[in-house]
Parts: structure tokens; C-alpha cells; sequence
């Protein structure tokens, strides 16, 4: 039972961000009426989990000694973790004249988003994976664990300018399923002769009681504000800022929420004879009042996982076939800190109407420390082809981008 507890603040939920590192490619040509835009992205990163393990936990299959020791030895005082699929598709409209503005277009998009975000400390990966064993006679901590999970979908339609390619969008969300755990104290003791447990745990957990499609309803906004800097020879260098899913949502029924501000010692019984099989979150669990738990329905408003960045975005009409790009990034998540990343964009001619563009980049942040990944983008006619990793080499991590761009 000590097991399953510490799994469901470990993950709660499984894995199912974005903007990614494979670069916009600014064109300031107007000639084109209408555009498709789709884009996805699959992607996790830690400070301290190994890939091989969080595969496992993903996709199945055994965890064993080597892999659980592999990422033991990654693991400090305070570790995280994040994850984030999403797809999304995106029109733009170069023909009509939004209020009567000639200037102005129009967007529409539609996307799919599951975005887990944790902190954790290195106690509870150990008691998560090998038990109390090791703690025999000693105390683990799990103070400063924080865990949130949200699945949503969005709809959203907004305001283009032609001529810079910036937009704003304002969004209506759908919201599948929401968990958050925050474990501001918490200290286990049990004695090496197993007789004597002691339980002291400040925190609360809350989640919704199903996961229907339409679990809550969110508001919010996207923007993508791109404007030109003029330097001495003529040549403007275009920079980019977008604002991605920032909003709120509420729920059509309360959240279960779960409360604790208790120390608890448990003389000549261990835990699992204490709970006698029963499980942690069951309802009809008379002895959670015992152990100083309260159970209670709120409804809270959420601040939706969204993101800020700010970056050089690649001029496709530049007559330089290498080009840099760079760039900072920060999830509205406890677990991401501010992420910086630079890279290089190399264009190839490919025929008389196709390019390739080939690129490297790197990035310290976010969920984990050090990332490197590489990308490629073909682009012939109409279509502009890309595909991306952001870790292609980390042992904590793994990414997979796809963009497509059709215009006309």
C-alpha cells in the first residue's frame, strides 16, 4: 500500500509543449491568400530520471535492478521532471479584411495539449522503487514535492496583420482531466525493528472525478508578435514573441481534494495492517479522519500550463545561407526554469524552386540541464516539411517535433 501512495504522487498520470527549437522561417512575401499550419510535439525531460527507466514507465514493460540504479545515481536533494504532447492546427487567411481593415487577416486553430510538470525529492524515488528497505532506522523526506497534470483542448480564433505575420487569438478550452499535489512537509519514520511507524505530512492533493471530454471550461489567449530591427546594412534581423495558452480554466463539478496537517505514530503495526488492504483514496475509508486526513469538494480556478518565449526567428528571403537563431523560453510551471537556447540554421539550394535547411541548437533548462538536438526542414513549391529533436543525445530525456506549413 506505502507503495501505491507514493506512486500517485510520483505520476499520476501517464504521458498523454508548443513551441520548439526547429526555427520559424520568416517570409515577408504577400503573394500567398491562405495558409496551413499543423505542428506536434512529444516530449519529456528530468534532471534525474533515466530514459530507459521513464520509457518503461510510459510504455510498459519491467523495470529492473540495473535500470532502477541508473537513474538512482542521477538523483540530489530536489529532482524534476516535465512532459508535454501536443498537436495543433492553425489557418490563416490573407484575403478577407478584418474590420474593414485591409491590413488585417484572420486565424483560426485547433489543438490537443497534455502537459505534466513535477518536483520531487530523491526520498521519494527511492521508497517509490525499492520500498522502505532502505530507510529502515532512518527518516525519508518528501518535503517540497509539487506534481500537477492537466489534458485540455483548445479552439481559438483571432486577429493576423499581414504584412508582419503577427496574430492574436483568443481561445475557448475544453478540460479533459486536472491533478495537482503539493507536499509542503512530510517525514516517514519506521524503527529498523518494522514495530513503530511515525507520519508526519503537511499537504493536499486534488483532482477531477472523471475525465470526461468536457470536465471544465477554460478561457485564454495566444499571441505571436513578430517584428523587424533594422541594422546597418539594410538587412533587418526578425525577432519573434509568443504567448502561448495563457489563461484560466473552472470545472462543472467540484474537485476531490484531499488535506493533511497531521504527525501520526503507529506502534506494533506497519502501515499496509494499519490501511488492512484498503485503498488510500476510497471514499468509504472510515479511518482517514484517524489519520488526520480530510476529504473535500472545491472548486477552484486553474491556471492553465501555458508558455512565454522570445526569439531570432531564420529570414527565409535572406540572401545568408547560415544563419543563427537564439532565443529564451519559460513554462508557467513550478517544476521549469527560465530556459536559454542558440543554434545554427544552414539553407541548401535544392533545384530551381527547393531549399533545405539543416540545424544544430542547444539549450541549458527547462526540466533538466543540457540539451542538444538537430533538425531539418525541406521546403519546395507550397509545403514547407520540417522535423526536429530537442534531445537527441540526453539520458534524461526525449523529443520528437513535426511541422508541416502548406500555403497558397
Amino acid at each position: 500500500m506505502m507503495k501505491s501512495i507514493y506512486i500517485f504522487f510520483f505520476f499520476t498520470v501517464s504521458l498523454g509543449y508548443s513551441q520548439s527549437w526547429l526555427p520559424v522561417q520568416h517570409d515577408t512575401l504577400l503573394d500567398k491568400k491562405h495558409e496551413f499550419i499543423f505542428s506536434g510535439t512529444a516530449d519529456y525531460a528530468s534532471t534525474s530520471l533515466h530514459k530507459s527507466l521513464t520509457q518503461k514507465l510510459f510504455y510498459g514493460g519491467e523495470i529492473t535492478e540495473h535500470l532502477k540504479e541508473k537513474s538512482l545515481k542521477l538523483h540530489t536533494g530536489i529532482n524534476r521532471f516535465g512532459s508535454d504532447l501536443n498537436t495543433e492546427i492553425e489557418y490563416r487567411n490573407y484575403t478577407a479584411s478584418l474590420f474593414k481593415q485591409s491590413r488585417w487577416g484572420f486565424v483560426v486553430k485547433t489543438g490537443y495539449f497534455s502537459f505534466i510538470n513535477a518536483l520531487y525529492s530523491k526520498d521519494l524515488y527511492e521508497l517509490t522503487f525499492y520500498g522502505n528497505q532502505n530507510y529502515l532506522g532512518e527518516t525519508a523526506s518528501l518535503s517540497g514535492t509539487k506534481f500537477s497534470g492537466m489534458t485540455y483542448q483548445k479552439l481559438g480564433v483571432g486577429w493576423l496583420d499581414k504584412k508582419s505575420k503577427s496574430s492574436v487569438s483568443f481561445n475557448i478550452y475544453s478540460v479533459n482531466s486536472y491533478t495537482s499535489a503539493k507536499v509542503r512537509s512530510a517525514e516517514i519514520y519506521q524503527s529498523s525493528a518494522i514495530d513503530t511507524l511515525v507520519i508526519s505530512y503537511l499537504g493536499s492533493t486534488q483532482f477531477t472525478s472523471s475525465n470526461d471530454f468536457f470536465s471544465g471550461l477554460g478561457v485564454g489567449i495566444d499571441a505571436d508578435i513578430r517584428f523587424a530591427v533594422p541594422t546597418k546594412n539594410n538587412a533587418p534581423i526578425y525577432y519573434q514573441f509568443m504567448a502561448k495558452n495563457i489563461g484560466i480554466a473552472l470545472f462543472n463539478n467540484p474537485l476531490t481534494t484531499y488535506e493533511a496537517d497531521t504527525s501520526i505514530t503507529f506502534a506494533g503495526l506497519t502501515f499496509n495492517q494499519v490501511l488492512n488492504g484498503s485503498s488510500f483514496l476510497d471514499s468509504n475509508y472510515a479511518v482517514l479522519d484517524s489519520l488526520g486526513i480530510q476529504k473535500n469538494q472545491i472548486n477552484p480556478v486553474v491556471f492553465l500550463p501555458g508558455f512565454l518565449q522570445f526569439s531570432k526567428l531564420v529570414d527565409a528571403n535572406s540572401t545568408r545561407k547560415l544563419q543563427e537563431f537564439y532565443g529564451a523560453r519559460l513554462f508557467l510551471a513550478s517544476a521549469f526554469t527560465p530556459l536559454v537556447f542558440a543554434g545554427a540554421d544552414y539553407r541548401i539550394i535544392v533545384g530551381k524552386k527547393g531549399t533545405l535547411n539543416i540545424g544544430v541548437n542547444a539549450g541549458y533548462g527547462g526540466f533538466s540541464h543540457f540539451r542538444f538536438g538537430t533538425y531539418s526542414s525541406f521546403r519546395i513549391k507550397n509545403w514547407n516539411l520540417g522535423v526536429a529533436s530537442e534531445n537527441i543525445f540526453g539520458k534524461t530525456g526525449q523529443s520528437i517535433i513535426f511541422r508541416a506549413q502548406c500555403a497558397f
